[in-house]
């Protein structure tokens, strides 16, 4: 069976389990996949780190959080007019911290120097003249920094959105030294045989409900709900600070 389907089953079967609250038994998994016949050789082998195995099967969520107890997780998204951060510039910061059940959201349009290019623009929904007025980068970071501290730092594909914060930040005086987690690896190791692995394919393959492509707040929704499947993937009923899965 093809990775993108195997994977996709597996979240479907979760999906069902979440749906219903409770564990369930191999057939009544097997009737969420419409089989008929013997389940256990089709459905057995979907059963990835998430699921709780025993009588009847379970999820590890019910059981131990997403993020660890005593880790405070930062998932950060930032939309550029381009890819290149000596050449583009920021144009939106998103960002949503979780630390001991409690939640806080930051999301800021920036102006930039230049108005981004009408690709962007059709890329991200954000028109010049919604930046004309906006508060410059280092204004925005001076309000995001401070819930960035003491928190692991969850990004998709982290190395492009680092390469334009850290040398904003340092011209600040701020220095970056959080931990870092790319969802991108963490996927790769949590789904292996995939052909992509890039913020819109995983969203495909994990089937998760329709947010806002590439403005800061939709990416970091849907980044953080690849984070939460990926976390019980790779901790299989063994909780871990996801710091510590990034290593």
């Amino acid at each position: 069976m093809e990775a993108f389907f195997r994977h996709r089953l597996a979240t479907r079967l979760a999906r069902r389990l979440r749906a219903e609250g409770r564990p369930l038994p191999l057939p009544a998994l097997g009737e969420a996949l419409g089989l008929r016949g013997p389940v256990e050789p089709v459905v057995r082998p979907l059963l990835d780190g998430r699921f709780r195995l025993g009588e009847e099967v379970g999820l590890w969520e019910w059981h131990y959080p997403f993020p660890y107890s005593g880790e405070a997780v930062v998932v950060l998204d930032l939309e550029t007019t381009g890819l290149s951060p000596g050449l583009n510039e920021v144009i939106e910061v998103g960002l949503v911290r979780l630390e001991q059940g409690e939640r806080r959201s930051f999301q800021s349009l920036v102006r930039p120097s230049r108005p981004p290019s009408p690709f962007i623009e059709r890329l991200t929904g954000i028109r010049a003249w919604e930046l004309e007025e906006a508060p410059s980068l280092e204004e925005v970071l001076e309000k995001a920094y401070p819930l960035l501290r003491g928190a692991t730092l969850v990004i998709q594909n982290a190395s492009f959105d680092l390469g334009f914060l850290r040398p904003a930040l340092e011209g600040m005086g701020y220095s970056l030294e959080n931990p870092v987690v790319d969802t991108l690896r963490l996927a790769k190791r949590a789904m292996p045989g995939l052909r992509r692995y890039g913020l819109d394919a995983l969203s495909q393959v994990l089937e998760l409900p329709p947010r806002e492509a590439h403005r800061a707040l939709g990416d970091v929704e849907r980044t953080l709900a690849v984070a939460y499947e990926v976390y019980y993937m790779l901790t299989s009923g063994i909780p871990r600070p996801l710091v510590d899965l990034g290593r």
